[in-house]
């Protein structure tokens, strides 16, 4: 694993193009079937890596995570390692709240924040008490279940670090790009980076391409997204939220980067033109940018529609009728 992601291996062992990953999803649908057909696991028909299970089990990493006061890149971690495993196992065959807990477990140790195996246990425990066994031998053989699948490859480059180099790389550099990140488009920025976890984004693109869209939703939508909600909303908050990215869908979904947003050259104008200015002498991929945009603009949409007590139910008859 090398400190540099264009040597690492998480882009030449784990890095995707979108038939890739199509394609193994295919061969673990296959592998499924087969292992009903033989009766080596049960069929449940309601139960499917989709993304209302993404988003749930997001959600489980996040609780969790907040139980044991776990940092965010940690938590990315557990997030990414969560998605490689069920690249290749079947959510049927799995105590989906044993591998969230023991996805944290191994990250903490990765990313140098270890937890002690009882606590995690003890904490997931008191989430999930009907699926968690007590006995932290269950976690000990699942974390050797979790790295053997994901072959040993363990460190990741997330996308934070990224943002954070571009935010300083344009305070060193704003002489000539005459651009700055506040503290609020920064803020709002990793957010949508904490929320691209539940996408396939990480295994498709470098982090530098997931950390530049996030920011070009926060900098470049966010003239749009204010035009709309100027139009429905008397507010004087121009904060991101859910709502404003589902908008965007109804509105301006278009898969070019537009940078003529307004005639008018104002204040929000004028930092478009800049960070547009930014990437285009950066020789930065915009095909790779635009489709990590509208990959996040989707994400929202599902998520409005997201009812969680339909995948809890699912995972409780799964879980308990086994």
């Amino acid at each position: 694993m090398s400190a540099n992601f264009w040597n690492s291996t998480q882009r030449e062992k784990w890095q995707f193009n979108r038939q890739s990953l199509l394609d193994q999803r295919r061969r673990l649908l296959i592998l499924e079937k087969k292992m009903i057909q033989n009766g080596f696991i049960k069929d449940y028909p309601n139960i499917n890596y989709d993304s209302n299970m993404r988003i749930y089990l997001h959600n489980l990493i996040i609780k969790l995570g907040r139980r044991l006061n776990i940092r965010q890149v940690a938590l990315a971690t557990a997030e990414i390692y969560v998605t490689r495993f069920l690249l290749k196992v079947s959510l049927k065959e799995i105590n989906v709240y044993l591998m969230v807990t023991t996805s944290i477990y191994v990250a903490c140790k990765i990313e140098e924040t270890p937890q002690h195996i009882r606590l995690v246990i003890s904490e997931a425990r008191n989430l999930w008490p009907e699926y968690i066994p007590s006995d932290i031998s269950k976690l000990a053989e699942f974390e050797f279940y979790l790295i053997e699948e994901m072959d040993l490859y363990l460190l990741l480059h997330h996308p934070y670090k990224s943002l954070i180099q571009i935010k300083d790389f344009l305070n060193e550099n704003f002489d000539e790009y005459q651009l700055q990140l506040t503290s609020s488009e920064l803020q709002h920025s990793w957010s949508l980076l904490n929320d691209s976890y539940i996408t396939d984004l990480h295994l498709l693109y470098p982090p530098h391409i997931l950390a530049l869209s996030s920011i070009y939703i926060t900098i470049v939508l966010k003239k749009t997204l204010n035009s709309i909600r100027s139009d429905t909303v008397e507010s004087n908050d121009k904060d991101l939220h859910i709502d404003d990215l589902i908008s965007l869908t109804n509105n301006n979904p278009s898969n070019e980067i537009n940078t003529n947003l307004d005639s008018k050259s104002d204040e929000d104008t004028i930092k478009i033109n800049k960070f547009m200015n930014f990437l285009s002498r950066n020789h930065v991929n915009l095909d790779q940018v635009v489709e990590s945009v509208q990959d996040l603009i989707n994400l929202y949409v599902i998520w409005n529609r997201y009812n969680e007590s339909n995948v809890k139910k699912a995972l409780q008859y799964m879980l308990l009728n086994r």
